[in-house]
């Protein structure tokens, strides 16, 4: 294997709105070093930078190795911190948004909604049986469409969040995605359709991509 003198590493600022913050905050401490290391070298010769962008189909990070033109500064580790916060604060605001959704239930209204007690729903929330989204300002809200149209709740959400980390969010994103293994649909609506087993091996891809 032939080794490659990086000059900089440039990443696509969809590549920050779409993982997680530590795997953001990786990118941004190996981009350092590179940075760091360009500078205390003596070395001359040609180098490349490593491009990160989103695949626009899988919804994975790709990596492009491309020519630096040494007439270009190379990318600075404070642009990538300019480029988290905009993406932190983006994120924020788009919470806010999707809890304000109408199809958004408190507790109280979820519980009521499938019949059970507050207390039910907590612990149901805490075994990953039913999905709560954590927002800022409006507190735990839990979307009205994990209840199937029998009036059941989604099937195998416990093993969906295990295999995506057992962050909310991030299962809720890969719930309202289309994803090419479901043949374009969204993971929701295969869960709805009986679809379990694909679903869950379409949320395994989507973890080893950013193991």
């Amino acid at each position: 294997m032939r080794a490659t003198r990086l000059e900089a590493i440039i990443v696509d600022q969809s590549v920050f709105d779409s993982i997680k913050r530590p795997q953001a905050e990786a990118i941004r401490s190996f981009a350092k070093l590179v940075s760091e290391a360009t500078e205390d070298s003596q070395d001359k010769r040609p180098r490349r930078r490593l491009v990160v962008k989103m695949d626009p189909k899988r919804r994975v990070p790709m990596f492009e190795i491309e020519d630096a033109d040494t007439n270009t500064v190379p990318t600075e580790s404070n642009d990538l911190d300019t480029a988290l916060t905009e993406a932190r604060e983006r994120g924020v605001s788009r919470a806010v948004e999707i809890l304000s959704g109408r199809e958004m239930l408190s507790a109280a209204e979820f519980a009521k909604f499938i019949g059970v007690s507050r207390e039910a729903v907590r612990g149901k929330q805490q075994r990953g049986e039913i999905l709560g989204l954590l927002g800022a300002k409006r507190g735990l809200r839990f979307p009205k469409w994990q209840v199937t149209p029998n009036g059941k709740l989604l099937p195998d959400l416990p093993r969906l969040f295990k295999l995506l980390g057992g962050d909310s969010w991030t299962v809720y994103r890969f719930l309202i995605q289309h994803h090419p293994e479901l043949e374009g649909d969204t993971a929701l609506s295969a869960l709805l359709r009986g679809k379990v087993e694909k679903v869950l091996a379409a949320a395994e891809n989507t973890a080893g991509a950013f193991s």
